[in-house]
């Protein structure tokens, strides 16, 4: 469910070749445009609340990192905001591997 809704994101961030506009925000203008939303932003994945936290995490990671995501990264993170779990840290780096390939 993550991963889903990750690569919806990350789509969504992108730009169709040769647009100035994140295909996000041209969405959003249509939906302006027409009074309701498109398919796409209907369809769009939603996130159960309780994953919600793994999300902010990466995000916080790589709006602070210019390439991807390291463990000196994370270490970094976690001095300053705490511990993650395994789990945690294996969740981020799959999401900033999944990045990586939309790129």
């Amino acid at each position: 469910e993550l991963a889903t809704f990750a690569k919806w994101q990350f789509w969504a961030a992108g730009y169709d070749k040769g647009s100035t506009v994140s295909r996000i925000d041209n969405l959003k203008q249509i939906a302006k445009s027409l009074g309701k939303n498109p398919k796409e932003l209907d369809d769009a994945p939603k996130l159960r609340s309780e994953l919600s936290y793994l999300w902010a995490i990466f995000v916080s990671l790589k709006n602070a990192s210019s390439k991807c995501i390291t463990y000196s990264d994370i270490h970094a993170y976690m001095q300053i905001y705490g511990d993650l779990s395994v789990f945690e840290v294996d969740v981020v780096c799959h999401l900033d591997t999944l990045h990586s390939r939309e790129q």
